[in-house]
C-alpha cells in the first residue's frame, strides 16, 4: 500500500501539511527545494530550522538534486501517494514530480502560466476576464515607451517570477521607475536564487486588495478563505503587509470578487490543487495582481484557521486531492466562517539595535491573543528596516467569538506600532526623560532604567489591581512629556 505524501518544501503555512499526514495514517516526507547559495538560500535555510525544530517524530528529509532525473528517481523510489508543492520554492518541482508520476496534480506544460505573473495576465486576456495591463521589460527604453504608451505615471515593476513582494516597487514616474529598474538590475538573483532577467511593468491599480485561497479538482474550484489586506507605505518607498482581516460576510463588491476568483483559477490551467490568489478591488470591480499553485503564506497556524474558518487549509487541499468525493461536498457548502480573524504583521521603518520588547505583556494579556512572534533581545539585537514579508518584526495571530473585541484589540496594536514604537521594540526606555536632567531623581532613573518588558508588566499589575498604592510611574515623569501621559492612558484604558 502507498503510504507516503511528499511535500515540497514544507515551509511557511505548509508545515502545517506534515501533521495532516500523519493524522489521516500516511508517512510525511519533506523534499528541500534547490537553491544555490546565496542570501535566498539562507533565508530559506534559516525558515527550514526554525519549523524543523518543532518536529517531534522521524522523519525522512531529502534534498532536491539540482540534476531533476536524479531527484526524479528518488522520489519514485518511494513510491509516493502524492507529491504535492507546499511553499513557493517547491511549485515549479513539486508540479512537474507530480505530473511525470501520474498523479493528481497540474500539467507541468501549463507551469508558466501558474508562475510568471506577465503570462497570468495573458491567459486572463483570452479567457475575457479582467486583467492588467502591463508588458516584460529589458532596458531603460522599454520602462520609458511603456510610460509613454499607456499615458500613465503609477506603475508597478516586478520579477515576473517571484514572492512575498520581494522585489516589487510601486512607483510614480519617469525618475522613480528608472531608479527601481536600475536597482533591481543590479541584483544578481531573485528571492528563488534565478538568474533574473525577466521584469513586469504594469500600470498600478488603486483599490482595496484582497486574498482569496481556493482548492481545485478537475478543473472545479472552491474557495478555502478570504482576507482584506492592510497595507502602508514606508519612508523608504517600500509598500509593506500591516495585517490581514478574515472576511466573513462578504457584501455585494466581495461576493462578486469571489466569482471572479474562482473564473480565474480555471483561466490560468490550475485544474487540481490549491490556489493563492492575491486581487484588488477598485472601482471597476475586482482584478487579479497573482496567484500560484500552493496554500497561502504567512505560517498561518492550523488551530487558528481551524477557530477562524472551522477547517483548515492544508486538511483541506490534501483530503481533496486524496478524495475527489471530499472536494464535491466541500465545495456544496455555503462559505460561513465561524469567527472573526485578524493577522498583525508588525515592521521597523529604521535599522535599529533593541534589547527588548514592552509590548509583549499586552500581547499576552489580549482576550484574542492566539499566537505568534515579535523579534526581541531573545530572538536578535539588530533590527532592520522592513521591505517585504520577509523582513517584518513580528506577526500576530488573533480570533475571539466576539468581532468587536478582535476588532478593537487589532486597532491598539495598530496604534502602539504608529505612535509608540519605542513600546513595540526598542534599545532603551519607552517613556521620555525630562528635559532637565539635573532633576531626575533615583526613582525616576530606575523607572527609565528597567526593562520595557518588565516595566510594562509592572504599570498592566498597577491598573488591573485598581491603581491603588504607589504609582509605578512617578508624577515627574508624566510631567515631563505628554508623550508619557499619553502611553500611561493606553495601559490604563486597556487594562
Amino acid at each position: 500500500m502507498k503510504n507516503k505524501i511528499v511535500v515540497v518544501e514544507a515551509t511557511s503555512t505548509a508545515f502545517g501539511y506534515l501533521e495532516d499526514i500523519r493524522e489521516l495514517g500516511y508517512e510525511p516526507v519533506i523534499l528541500e527545494a534547490y537553491l544555490p547559495d546565496g542570501y535566498a538560500r539562507r533565508t530559506l535555510d534559516k525558515e527550514r530550522k526554525v519549523k524543523y525544530s518543532h518536529i517531534s517524530y522521524p522523519i525522512t528529509i531529502i534534498k532536491e538534486d539540482p540534476d531533476y532525473d536524479m531527484t526524479l528517481r528518488e522520489i519514485k523510489a518511494l513510491d509516493p501517494l502524492l507529491v504535492i508543492p507546499g511553499g513557493e520554492e517547491g511549485v515549479i518541482t513539486g508540479t512537474r514530480l507530480a505530473n511525470d508520476l501520474g498523479m493528481v496534480g497540474n500539467s507541468y506544460s501549463n507551469i508558466v502560466n501558474m508562475t510568471r505573473k506577465s503570462l497570468m495576465h495573458q491567459s486572463l486576456k483570452k479567457a475575457g476576464l479582467r486583467h492588467i495591463r502591463g508588458t516584460e521589460v529589458k532596458s531603460r527604453e522599454d520602462c520609458l515607451r511603456f510610460l509613454k504608451e499607456t499615458g500613465t505615471e503609477d506603475v508597478v515593476l516586478k520579477h515576473d517570477h517571484g514572492a512575498a513582494s520581494v522585489g516589487v516597487h510601486l512607483v510614480h514616474g519617469r525618475d522613480e521607475l528608472l531608479a527601481a529598474f536600475e536597482q533591481e538590475c543590479s541584483a544578481d538573483h531573485n528571492m528563488f536564487g534565478e538568474a533574473e532577467t525577466r521584469f513586469l511593468l504594469q500600470e498600478r491599480i488603486f483599490g482595496t486588495e484582497y486574498i482569496v485561497n481556493m482548492i481545485s479538482r478537475d478543473g472545479i474550484p472552491a474557495i478555502t478563505s478570504c482576507f482584506r489586506y492592510y497595507k502602508k507605505r514606508m519612508p523608504s518607498g517600500a509598500i509593506i503587509y500591516s495585517g490581514e482581516k478574515s472576511i466573513n460576510e462578504p457584501d455585494e463588491k466581495e461576493s462578486e470578487l469571489i466569482d471572479y476568483a474562482l473564473k480565474t483559477v480555471c483561466a490560468l490551467g490550475i485544474t487540481d490543487g490549491p490556489v493563492h490568489g492575491e486581487y484588488m478591488i477598485d472601482k471597476d470591480g475586482p482584478v487579479l495582481i497573482e496567484a500560484n499553485y500552493r496554500v497561502m503564506g504567512g505560517s498561518a497556524p492550523s488551530g487558528w484557521l481551524d477557530r477562524v474558518f472551522g477547517y483548515h487549509e492544508t486538511e483541506v487541499i490534501l483530503n481533496s486531492m486524496l478524495d475527489k468525493e471530499y472536494h464535491d461536498k466541500f465545495r456544496q457548502r455555503v462559505y460561513r466562517p465561524l469567527r472573526q480573524g485578524y493577522i498583525k504583521d508588525f515592521s521597523s521603518a529604521v535599522d535599529q539595535s533593541i534589547s527588548s520588547s514592552g509590548i509583549i505583556p499586552i500581547l499576552l494579556g489580549m482576550k484574542s491573543f492566539y499566537s505568534g512572534w515579535v523579534d526581541n533581545a531573545g530572538k536578535t539585537d539588530m533590527l532592520y528596516e522592513t521591505k517585504d514579508l520577509e523582513t517584518e518584526t513580528g506577526c500576530i495571530f488573533m480570533v475571539h467569538d466576539d468581532p468587536e473585541v478582535v476588532k478593537k484589540e487589532f486597532e491598539l496594536l495598530v496604534c502602539i506600532e504608529e505612535n509608540y514604537p519605542r513600546l513595540l521594540q526598542s534599545d532603551g526606555p519607552f517613556l521620555d526623560p525630562p528635559e532637565d536632567a539635573s532633576v531626575i531623581t533615583p526613582e525616576v532613573l530606575s523607572v527609565l532604567n528597567e526593562d520595557p518588558e518588565v516595566l510594562a508588566h509592572r504599570i498592566m499589575e498597577y491598573y488591573r489591581d485598581g491603581a491603588t498604592g504607589e504609582p509605578v510611574v512617578p508624577e515627574m515623569l508624566l510631567e515631563a512629556s505628554p508623550y508619557n501621559r499619553r502611553i500611561l492612558e493606553l495601559f490604563r484604558n486597556f487594562c
